[in-house]
């Protein structure tokens, strides 16, 4: 009778044995692989790789490491990996099948990370979104908008479809149309702008920037201006242009004319 016992004891306790073998495999592969991909991405960040290119790299270099982790824990408890690892095959051969779109999206996180149409922290427009690059996943590209909301686009989509980055050039054009009365003095409405160009300091002087008359229109005349300055400064500059022309032609009695219907009545 005692030596039953002794079996049993012995039998349930190489089970609990390899039960504790294997949750301590999996807790310290766990959190190990996520301290082991952290020192990985540090490595890249310090080699100049580009943060986007790091950081999906890294997400499927974690996943990939844990599954390694999940089946060394179920060998520890004496289950066949041969078999496991074929199960683990045919199941993800389904899953796949399955996924497609999911797929495509982790190959357009790849295309992009090739193609680098665009880098952490450019300024793009999709889909009618304007917002800076955050981050690359394996799904999905985030981008911050100016009013801090997180917009979450498909990487389908970025590989796809049309999209403007608009920090890929160190410069850019800033244009800004004025209308002014058909009785204004065309040459002095010009003449201001211009002055006011010349005058910030956000302005470049090459290409020389310059106001012309571009249209007729039914109530007004239409002057464009066309600036040039640096990326980073085109909505300061923008703004501080649409300001600072109407506070001149206010001192210059220049009105900025609205649409409007002369009614002639006969009796």
């Amino acid at each position: 009778m005692s030596s039953i016992i002794q079996a049993i004891i012995d039998k349930y306790s190489n089970v609990a044995m390899n039960i504790f073998d294997a949750l301590i495999v999996f807790l310290i592969g766990w959190y190990g692989t996520k301290y082991l991909v952290k020192i990985v991405k540090r490595m890249l960040t310090n080699a100049d790789v580009d943060p986007i290119v790091s950081n999906f790299l890294g997400s499927i270099a974690l996943w990939g490491l844990r599954i390694i982790v999940i089946i060394t824990s179920i060998s520890t408890l004496g289950v066949s990996t041969t078999s496991l690892v074929a199960v683990l095959t045919t199941a993800g051969a389904a899953i796949v099948l399955g996924m497609q779109d999911y797929m495509k999206g982790i190959v357009s996180g790849f295309v992009i990370l090739l193609a680098k149409p665009f880098v952490k922290g450019d300024l793009i427009e999709i889909n009618g979104y304007i917002g800076k690059i955050e981050e690359i996943q394996i799904l999905y590209t985030f981008l911050i908008t100016f009013d801090n909301k997180m917009v979450v686009i498909p990487n389908n989509d970025l590989a796809g479809n049309v999209f403007v980055n608009y920090s890929h050039e160190d410069t850019r054009r800033v244009d800004i149309e004025f209308d002014v009365d058909y009785h204004t003095d065309v040459e002095k409405a010009k003449q201001i702008i211009s002055e006011v160009i010349q005058k910030h300091p956000m302005t470049l002087e090459n290409p020389i920037p310059y106001a012309r008359v571009s249209k007729y229109g039914d109530n007004a005349i239409t002057i464009s201006l066309r600036a040039w300055t640096n990326t980073e400064n085109y909505y300061a500059l923008k703004d501080d242009l649409l300001e600072q022309i109407k506070v001149e032609f206010d001192k210059n009695d220049i009105s900025i004319p609205f649409p409007q219907v002369d009614v002639h009545m006969q009796a």
